[in-house]
């Protein structure tokens, strides 16, 4: 079962999902207008930080009187070389070069795609996470380094599955180049079913002796006005001849550094969701003030040799992630029955009990990747090899709650309006939750564990120039592959059972905080340096767990997966004037075993191969599946050059997503009190897809493009939660529950026949040269998504596959002379379904989200230039609901950030 909440927080370090939540005393009345001064101090700082660059305004004027009249020439080499690459290729990809990336304020490589067509991006606590290509999920998409499949340094993903890469672990500093391909070919991984995303790490051009370039860079978190670091530096350099510049050795590196301390609010409602209660009715409220201290790091190096034109050779290491340190002071209000709606149509319910709790946790999250190659030509024949090692680790040492629990006064109360509103108002009768009177320690919980994923993986390739079929540039490619991926996770576990007594005002003795930047009360923070020394990591005077119960509940936790993929392909391609064709097939076998326990009284026949028992009738029993299947994978992909700036293009092409290890993994538990099973599913299907595309592609000068294309994914086997009644496989499962008579309930996982994802692209980007004087500056970029997607969400019930934005787009104005180049670029995502519940009242939905960034930046001289940029400028929030737009359960505020510094490249 998931131990991992969806902000990277371990769940299991919190009491179960609060049923009841409570609130506090005073009147705190709010409206969205009070968020407007902070918006309005995020655009205006960032706005005087661009003006920094106003005097190339100046010297704009200057340098047009004296220079003689001609054609406009503008920094546009990075687009143009990423058109070429698009324009060029034989399938549908679109490409980002870090220097375009850098225009804007995105921080890593997620962030920069999540700009182009079809492209959403999952932030979470004021950061990108991870990508969906064309509204599917982010664990049905790839990730790759140079071709080198990467695993997911977290387990944490929007739907669990926990294949999704998170790219806030690969700094922005790290990249040269980032792809996406939307039509996959046979001789790229088949497990790449929403597409796959490749980065491109730095490297010398052709003849290109050296390169040094750089960023030094600060800013402020406005959240709660904290300092940010931004630097990096890459090199490269050619040796082992007659120079420097000159020899068949290439060194390239990069090292990236990435620091800040954001601060976000996070408010959470749970609704009643009774028969009788009005349909706005609360249960509980949560309301988490959270401090983070991040440090994002990255290096990566390469070092190659090139003896001839035929040969390379090249051994490569990348290291990136971050360590975060996370402060939660969160207020929690558990509510009872019955809620009143009141004559001016606000509802009052019941206070039970308030809890305020910190969370004191440490991650780091990792990636490694160690990899050697090298092709060789002999002859026609073009042969390459190459063998890695890729580890992706979330690594929690520690992950402290301490909770101080308040028992509400009888006759506490709270009164609420505009209930499933982004701010209600809200007013406290009886006991109150915002001051220390009252409030007693309770309990303290912590774990620490490690959640990590390895890859071994290698292949052979080679390219064979042929001339079988009469056309030009024709060859036949073919090659093997291998992936052996390992997932394990490891969790231990500490619950007290007894806590010295304590009065909260002791360790929180600060001031009120404002919380929901300044919509609410919270309380005071309590101090984790004094929670710290009183726990004493449990040997404190007054704490006492019970160990083998903590042993049980870690064992619980416990996976070992092993997934084996082999991999063989074949595909040709060819030119007949102005077709471009290629086709081909790829082949994958899976071999696989997932690993597990199932917790089983130890009366029970099942009981016999248990390993270790809670004290109180139960044990734990390892639990075992394997899986093996052989995939096929033809494509066959068009492209016609109707001119020599126009391109039409059609394919068809198939991929496969394996089932998140959580959905297949046969852990188990049983409440036989009430036949009751939570288990995942090993005879899950993988999802498989035929995908058709459609394209037509005008490229214009100076990187500019007018693109409009159609796509349809036809899926076979997607995988959902369900809840059904009997079907239990599983021996262990059986032993506990008996012969099914009646059919027990089991929560689980399933795979429905068939499911689609449909839609079309537009694309448009166009420096306005034609314009007449300084206008001939100016540039407009925008792109458009329309996206639908159908399934059975539950048994006979159609509704939109989880991740389906509807709507997307993004739309960029800036100017760009040569020296100074200005950008404002808006981004939307239309509503998306999270997840599905038991019915459409119960689903979950992530709301429509609008963000506004800036950047300019001001050649000072060929080399070294001056930038300021503004992130998320409106302060957009993150807003969930259940069931209706109406009905927000959580609302996240992270606030705007603005930052400058100085670009160098040499």
């Amino acid at each position: 079962m998931a131990l991992f909440d969806k902000q990277g927080v371990a769940a299991a370090a919190d009491p179960p999902p609060l049923d009841n939540h409570d609130i506090s005393e005073a009147v705190i009345v709010s409206n969205r207008s009070s968020a407007l001064p902070r918006a309005q101090r995020a655009v205006l700082v960032a706005m005087l930080l661009c003006s920094a660059a106003s005097p190339a305004f100046a010297a704009a004027d200057e340098d047009e009187a004296n220079e003689p009249k001609g054609d406009i020439v503008v920094t546009g080499h990075a687009a143009t070389d990423s058109r070429a690459k698009q324009e060029a290729a034989p399938n549908i990809i679109q490409t980002v070069s870090v220097e375009e990336a850098r225009r804007l304020p995105d921080l890593n490589a997620g962030e920069v795609i999540s700009r182009l067509p079809g492209v959403t991006i999952a932030a979470d606590s004021g950061v990108g996470h991870w990508i969906n290509i064309r509204g599917l999920d982010a664990d049905l998409t790839s990730t790759t380094l140079a071709g080198t499949h990467l695993p997911p340094p977290s387990p944490v993903t929007p739907q669990g599955g926990g294949r999704a890469f998170a790219f806030d672990a690969f700094p922005t500093g790290l990249i040269g180049s980032v792809t996406v391909t939307k039509t996959n070919r046979p001789d790229m991984d088949a497990e790449a079913l929403g597409g796959t995303i490749e980065i491109t790490p730095k490297k010398l051009a052709p003849n290109q002796g050296y390169f040094v370039e750089g960023r030094l860079g600060s800013g402020e978190q406005l959240s709660r006005s904290t300092a940010i670091a931004d630097m990096a530096l890459s090199a490269g350099i050619r040796f082992g001849g007659h120079g420097i510049g000159d020899g068949p050795f290439t060194l390239v590196g990069s090292l990236a550094y990435y620091q800040d301390a954001l601060g976000t609010d996070d408010r959470r409602v749970s609704f009643a969701n009774k028969s009788g209660t009005p349909d706005l009715a609360w249960s509980g409220v949560t309301q988490a003030y959270y401090q983070f201290h991040r440090k994002t790091k990255g290096a990566t190096i390469e070092l190659g040799y090139e003896p001839d034109v035929n040969t390379r050779l090249y051994i490569r290491y990348v290291n990136s992630g971050y360590q975060e340190d996370i402060a939660r002071n969160q207020l929690a209000f558990k509510l009872g029955s019955p809620t009143v709606t009141n004559a001016n149509g606000s509802l009052t319910t019941p206070a039970t009990q308030y809890d305020k709790s910190v969370r004191d946790m440490l991650q780091r999250v990792s990636l490694h990747l160690t990899e050697v190659g090298g092709h060789h030509q002999f002859g026609n024949l073009d042969l390459a090899a190459r063998a890695s090692y890729a580890q992706g680790q979330d690594y929690r040492p520690y992950d402290t709650l301490s909770t101080f629990s308040n028992k509400a006064a009888s006759g506490s109360s709270v009164t609420y309006a505009d209930a499933g509103g982004e701010f209600p108002t809200t007013t406290f009768t009886g006991t109150d939750p915002f001051g220390t009177a009252g409030y007693k320690l309770s309990s303290v919980t912590n774990n620490s564990q490690i959640y990590r994923t390895r890859e071994w993986s290698g292949g052979i390739d080679g390219t064979l120039a042929t001339s079988l079929l009469g056309g030009e540039n024709e060859n036949i490619k073919f090659g093997v592959n291998v992936r052996l991926r390992t997932n394990t996770h490891v969790f231990n576990s500490y619950t007290s059972t007894s806590v010295p007594v304590l009065d909260m005002a002791s360790a929180a003795p600060g001031r009120n905080i404002l919380f929901d930047q300044s919509h609410y009360a919270n309380g005071p923070n309590i101090d984790i340096d004094y929670m710290r020394s009183v726990w004493a990591n449990g040997t404190g005077p007054g704490f006492s767990n019970n160990a083998q119960a903590d042993a049980y509940a870690s064992g619980q936790a416990q996976q070992d997966n092993r997934e084996n993929v082999f991999a063989g392909y074949v595909q040709g391609e060819t030119d007949f004037g102005a077709l471009h064709l290629l086709a081909g097939l790829r082949v994958e076998h899976t071999d696989a075993r997932y690993q597990g326990v199932t917790s089983v009284p130890i009366t029970s026949s099942a009981a016999a191969g248990g390993t270790i028992t809670n004290g109180k009738g139960s044990i734990l029993v390892p639990v075992s599946s394997s899986s093996s299947y052989t995939n096929f994978f033809p494509s066959i992909q068009a492209r016609y050059e109707l001119s020599p700036s126009l391109i039409a293009r059609a394919s068809y092409s198939s991929t496969i997503a394996r089932p998140g290890f959580n959905q297949i993994n046969p852990s188990a538990t049983i409440d036989a009190a009430n036949n009751v099973v939570t288990t995942g599913n090993p005879n899950l299907k993988p999802i498989t897809a035929n995908s058709f595309d459609l394209s037509i592609e005008h490229y214009l000068p100076l990187g500019g493009i007018i693109s409009a294309g159609a796509f349809d994914k036809e899926l076979s086997n997607y995988i959902f939660s369900r809840t059904q009644f009997g079907g239990i496989t599983d021996p262990v499962t059986l032993a506990v529950l008996g012969n099914q008579a009646t059919p027990t309930q089991v929560i689980t996982y399933a795979n429905i026949s068939h499911a689609w994802v449909r839609g079309i692209e537009l694309n448009y980007d166009q420096h306005l040269s034609f314009l007449p004087g300084p206008l001939s500056n100016l540039g407009v970029s925008a792109n458009y998504a329309l996206i639908k997607s159908s399934a059975d969400i539950r048994p006979g019930e159609k509704g939109s596959l989880p991740g389906t934005s509807k709507h997307v787009y993004n739309a960029a104005v800036y100017w760009d002379d040569g020296k100074l180049n200005l950008r404002a670029a808006l981004s939307y995502n239309g509503r998306s379904l999270l997840s599905v519940g038991a019915t459409r009242a119960k689903d979950q939905y992530l709301e429509d989200r609008l963000s506004l960034d800036i950047g300019a930046s001001y050649a000072m001289t060929d080399n070294v230039s001056i930038y300021a940029s503004g992130r998320n400028l409106l302060n957009t929030a993150k807003i969930k609901s259940e069931g209706a737009a109406t009905r927000i359960t959580q609302l996240q505020l992270s606030g705007s950030a603005v930052m400058g510094g100085v670009n160098f490249k040499f």
